[in-house]
């Protein structure tokens, strides 16, 4: 399973211009940086049928981020993962901006604060991607070749 970096909202409520965008860019660029994608999620696909895998099937889902679903099962899944972000968030971005994309830690002092407000906000519907994808090895040919052998 592969989790997208990247927060959205089928409402509308992940708005242009919101942390949890801003988020995604920062993310998408801090690991271009360090020279890992974070776009996996979207790429596991073509991988694994680069790789020669048949039968390659994906499975996406979206994880709710806050307990903003109707849905109990999904509500419940999106507490857990606000509290995974929560206390992720720190370990996730402090490295890699600082290191790689230049911030002062002031600057990720206060973008994690800000991303922690909007993380705590329930009228976020957002959600990130995940992706499970899956594929069968391709049959080897064998061919069998009869050997004669003389017993004596």
């Amino acid at each position: 399973m592969e989790i997208g970096v990247v927060p959205k909202s089928d409402d509308g409520t992940v708005k242009k211009g919101s942390i949890f965008e801003q988020w995604g860019e920062v993310s998408l660029d801090a690991g271009d940086a360090f020279g890992k994608t974070l776009r996996i999620v979207d790429e596991s696909r073509g991988y694994i049928n680069d790789a020669g895998f048949e039968d390659v099937t994906e499975h996406r889902y979206k994880i709710p981020i806050g307990g903003w679903s109707s849905d109990a099962k999904l509500k419940e899944i999106g507490k857990y993962n606000a509290l995974y972000w929560n206390e992720g968030i720190d370990g996730w971005c402090t490295y890699l901006l600082t290191r790689y994309l230049g911030w002062q830690i002031e600057e990720v002092t206060i973008y994690i604060a800000k991303m922690r407000n909007m993380l705590r906000n329930k009228n976020i519907h957002g959600y990130h991607d995940a992706s499970v994808v899956y594929g069968r090895k391709p049959f080897r040919t064998v061919s069998s070749h009869t050997s004669s052998s003389t017993i004596r």
